[in-house]
């Protein structure tokens, strides 16, 4: 990889750009004369180095200053006083969200002497006891990243477990997603990510970012991971706070061209070619004044720009390697196989004559479908049939910044970034598709300090983004030629014709040939006002202030409108329908183990609106001792579709006396046997005319009409008991800050994702989503006009409560010589109120093996359904961790930073959509959780070479300023899981379910042969 910087005639570029708009940042200390008495009344000055911004406070009776809501950057402290010689320290530098302690001794004599210093270049954290770390911008620009995406840098600090193996991996289906990543035991997508304090995460993308700021945009930014200050608020786990360069009174800018190229690229040793890798990212900025010589802001001082812009083009292969039918198989010949496992003929039990299934028993239409399997090309471990794919990705992004000092008592700044992003989507599917998601992400903050010891800072900002997926829609080349029915000859009859696309076809111990087709829009905007007010009350640094945020989404939701065949050899009737032992003689034969389809594609329209106010009381009790005591407060509505098109079932609105009947062979619902809406509620008093208007017929229906209970829109009571208090405290041992020990707990709530509201227009009676086991192909629903039982993908319980985490911890961070700082601390946790999704009408186990010959839906609680999956609140989290960190900071602009983690996470749900193999016994899963390693080593550097550095000659200008950067992680593995796959526990669902542990799981392992495969049993039956 290479960058490459350009210089202008004009102006000497180079990546020291200041950001100005992060405003929650302090200087703050103790003014005392050289006996250590403290000096109430003097004036203590801030000045900006990069623009001139000017701050003052006066000492209290007890000689603290505090300078509040400061841009980031490094300033001069000045202080005077009466009868003391001027003090001037330079060099302070003041970090997003940090409350730089820095403490004043002045020397008697006259204010016109003067006494100047330069600033350490690290301190310690002697005024908070959050957990909190800082990626500095040196890290974000300087540090080579595979992939060049920004929340790579989190691996750098203690508490972060990654799942990812290359940066490329966080370019996720919908943007940039840290949906890989953890910290603290927090599941991966509960973190809060704000650009210069505009929130720029949707809350219901998996934590994905509206804007993926590229590296060399960062100034800085500061990861809160445990019992930080009540001014953050909207997230259960980390809070990222982003700062984004800004001009200065300089001109400074950076061009740049990073590449990756498979020329310099081994083969994989399953890989037939070596899989295409086409990788530039390149960009700009430039930042500086902006002015009009003896006209306006000739001091260049007040208003300044950054703007810049980035691109990536990305064409990534990757080697697939899967396991397909033979050519023998598909032509159904088995007689390789020991003749106890040749296929059964399902209508007399006996095995086919030779191990041959004879082509006049095949389905014509399964055939079609088995064939679209590609033919074996490779023999080795994993599979039998290897390819590659180049997935195409670009990405665009727009960044404009002004900030504007109206005066020393009113800033404004105003931002608005936007990114595009473009990929092919699905390459490993039978139908790919395009995807166009331009996101945004806009600001405007308004800072007033009426006085020294107020300041206000108000902020508007507009997010968002758009998603597009119907175009580029096309036949995958690998596998077909058309991605229609039609194209295909398929002539089985569908239940509802909502698709002409082919469907899903799944095999039992082989890959799935997936077809999703898509019709998919998404309009997401979020608009937040916020306000924090800081007044310095004696030794009270007092801060409160409120969030509103109002978010509107419209998306469409797409089932399997297209159909899914699900062939496998569980239990079933025997007869025409039933299973030969043999998945794919059952596909031959067209025998299926379930056929789900849905009826059509609906579109909700989310709303929702959160309040969050909050104080926040830093009080300094002596010199060595301050306290963080904080309160806030959410009110989350649960979101909601405008339409009341969202249905949700609940058991106490099921009526078995008008349950409908479920014919046992067949498992069809028999006609005008009761309710087919039995249990299901809308939320709300009735439909809104624009969805009477979008969905006709259905609205209209009394049928539907009588689900209206006068339920809260989104079918959930509002949790109100959001309280979150939080108390931290610093104290500094030995007086002379160079060894704290801080601490604090802190209670934190976060919205739950709202995917589990999105595919609840997905319920009947809006789309219908019909299971039915032990069918043929060429006639799914048996031939006749029946209503079958739906699956409800996306309910959730009335009472749902609002995720809840308690952290706390407790360390020292010690000073330590050649400018470097060790902190210890050891970070606890633990989470209630995790959502995840239980079946409520899953069978009992033992159910299918008692009940021979009849149909699982039959058998099921609530008749009239097949699975009811719920969105439940009920799981947990408890995670401790030692964590360690030691950092060096070079004054020529390197650093090196070690971070140690120990840690043992457990959870009961890996995630909010995550379903428990047995939904009577959320317990059973309780273990590690599958995003945790229990240790990670971490060694990151960005060191200047120490020659050179100024030099004059043409050489020494040409070989110096090179500096070496790199990281070195070494770490503990992921839990892997192993399951079965059929339905041993005989509860209806298959895949789900664990095998017993018989033996030594790691006896007899060699090569890539991880596990012992005779370590593992299926469970008995039942």
């Amino acid at each position: 990889m290479r960058s490459l910087a350009f210089l202008s005639s004009a102006l000497l570029l180079s990546a020291v750009i200041s950001a100005q708009t992060t405003n929650n940042q302090s200087i703050l200390g103790t003014v005392q004369d050289a006996t250590g008495a403290v000096v109430p009344g003097a004036t203590v000055t801030a000045t900006s180095e990069e623009t001139n911004l000017t701050r003052s406070a006066t000492s209290n009776e007890s000689g603290n200053y505090v300078i509040s809501d400061l841009p980031i950057g490094f300033y001069d402290i000045s202080a005077t006083a009466q009868g003391f010689k001027k003090f001037v320290l330079t060099k302070v530098q003041v970090t997003v969200g940090q409350q730089a302690n820095v403490n004043v001794s002045l020397d008697l004599g006259s204010v016109s002497e003067s006494v100047t210093v330069q600033a350490d270049a690290v301190r310690v954290e002697a005024s908070t006891g959050q957990v909190s770390n800082l990626i500095t911008g040196t890290q974000a620009s300087q540090i080579q990243l595979n992939g060049r995406n920004f929340p790579q840098l989190l691996q750098l600090l203690p508490g972060v477990s990654t799942t990812y193996s290359s940066g490329f991996g966080l370019f996720g289906g919908y943007g940039v997603s840290n949906s890989s990543q953890s910290i603290n035991g927090s599941r991966t997508d509960t973190f809060s990510w704000y650009l210069d304090g505009a929130d720029n995460k949707d809350n219901g993308g998996g934590g994905n970012n509206f804007i993926n700021i590229n590296p060399d945009a960062i100034a800085e930014f500061r990861v809160l991971t445990a019992n930080y200050s009540a001014e953050y608020g909207g997230s259960s786990g980390a809070v990222i706070s982003i700062a984004v360069k800004g001009g200065t009174t300089d001109f400074h800018g950076i061009g740049y061209e990073f590449f990756r190229n498979d020329a310099i690229q081994a083969r994989a040793f399953n890989a037939l070619t070596i899989p295409e890798l086409r990788f530039n990212n390149f960009g700009w900025n430039l930042g500086g004044p902006i002015y009009i010589p003896r006209l306006f802001n000739t001091d260049r001082s007040k208003l300044f720009f950054f703007i810049g812009q980035d691109f990536k083009r990305l064409r990534q292969g990757a080697t697939n390697t899967w396991t397909v039918p033979t050519l023998a198989q598909r032509s159904g010949d088995f007689s390789s196989l020991p003749s106890s496992q040749w296929p059964k003929d399902p209508v007399t039990g006996q095995a086919f004559q030779g191990g041959i299934v004879p082509s006049s028993r095949w389905s014509r239409d399964s055939v079609r479908l088995l064939n679209n399997y590609p033919a074996p090309n490779f023999s080795g471990a994993g599979g039998n049939f290897v390819f590659n794919t180049v997935a195409p990705l670009d990405t665009n992004e727009y960044l404009y910044k002004v900030d504007y000092n109206i005066s020393t008592k009113n800033q404004l700044s105003v931002h608005y970034f936007r990114d595009y992003y473009t990929s092919t989507q699905n390459l490993t599917q039978l139908i790919t598709y395009h995807r166009n998601i331009p996101g945004t992400n806009s600001s405007v903050q308004w800072t007033h300090v009426p006085n020294p010891t107020t300041v206000n800072v108000a902020q508007f900002t507009f997010t968002g983004n758009v998603i597009f997926e119907k175009t580029g829609i096309a036949a995958n080349p690998i596998f077909i030629k058309d991605y229609t029915r039609t194209g295909e000859g398929l002539i089985y009859p569908t239940i509802y014709n909502a698709s002409d696309a082919v469907p899903t076809i799944q095999v039992s111990g082989f890959t799935s040939l997936t077809a999703t087709p898509l019709n998919f829009n998404n309009f997401n905007r979020i608009f937040d006002w916020k306000d924090d007010f800081s007044k310095i009350l004696g030794n009270h640094n007092v801060k409160t202030g409120i969030l509103i945020m109002r978010s509107r989404k419209n998306q469409d939701n797409v089932p399997a409108i297209n159909g899914t065949f699900v062939f496998n050899t569980s239990a079933r009737p025997p007869g025409p329908t039933g299973t030969t032992g043999n998945a794919v003689a059952d596909a031959l034969l067209g025998n299926f183990y379930s056929y789900t389809e849905a009826s059509s594609t609906r579109q909700g329209w989310y709303r929702f609106s959160q309040i969050e106010p909050y104080v926040q009381d830093d009080w300094k009790m002596t010199q060595r001792l301050t306290l963080n005591l904080g309160l806030r407060w959410a009110y989350m509505q649960p979101q909601y579709s405008a339409l009341n098109n969202t249905t949700a079932f609940l058991p106490q609105y099921f009526n078995p006396a008008q349950a409908v009947k479920i014919d046992p062979v067949t498992g069809a619902i028999l006609p005008n046997s009761g309710n087919i809406y039995d249990g299901l509620v809308l939320g709300g008093s009735g439909f809104p005319q624009a969805a009477i208007a979008r969905i006709p017929g259905i609205t209209t229906d009394p049928a539907v009409q009588a689900l209206f209970h006068n339920l809260p829109k989104g079918t959930a009571y509002t949790d109100w008991n959001t309280w979150q208090p939080r108390i931290g405290f610093a104290y500094d041992l030995t007086g002379n800050q160079t060894t704290v020990l801080r601490g604090g707990y802190g209670i934190f709530h976060e919205r739950i994702e709202g995917n589990y509201i999105f595919s609840a227009v997905n319920n009947p009676p809006f789309v219908q989503q019909t299971l039915i086991y032990y069918g043929n192909v060429q006639n799914p629903a048996g031939g006749a006009l029946q209503n079958f039982p739906s699956t409800i993908n996306n309910s959730h319980y009335l009472d749902m409560k609002v995720p809840r985490t308690m952290n706390w911890s407790l360390g020292i961070q010690r000073k330590l010589g050649g400018d470097s700082i060790l902190d210890i601390t050891y970070v606890g946790s633990s989470a209630a109120n995790l959502s995840y999704q239980d079946d409520i009408n899953q069978l009992l186990p033992g159910t299918i093996q008692t009940h021979p010959g009849v149909n699982v839906n039959a058998l099921r609680a609530y008749p009239g359904y097949a699975d009811i999956y719920e969105y439940n609140t009920g799981a947990n989290n408890i995670y401790n961790a030692l964590e360690v960190q030691l950092r060096k900071q070079f004054r020529q602009g390197g650093l090196i930073n070690i971070a140690y983690t120990w840690s043992k996470d457990r959870t009961d749900a890996n995630a909010y959509n995550y379903q428990p193999q047995d939904s009577y016994n959320l317990r059973g899963d309780w273990g590690p959780a599958n995003y945790n390693r229990n240790q990670i080593f971490v060694f990151s550097y960005v060191y200047p070479l120490p020659f050179w550095r100024t030099g004059q000659t043409w050489y020494e200008k040409a070989l110096g300023g090179w500096q070496v950067s790199g990281v070195t992680t070494i770490q503990s593995g992921l839990p892997f899981n192993v399951t079965v796959q059929n339905d041993p526990a005989g509860i209806g669902i298959s895949g789900s379910e664990r095998p017993n542990v018989t033996g030594n799981v790691f006896q007899g392992t060699h090569g890539t042969q991880y596990l012992n495969p005779a370590a593992f049993a299926v469970p008995a039956n039942g």
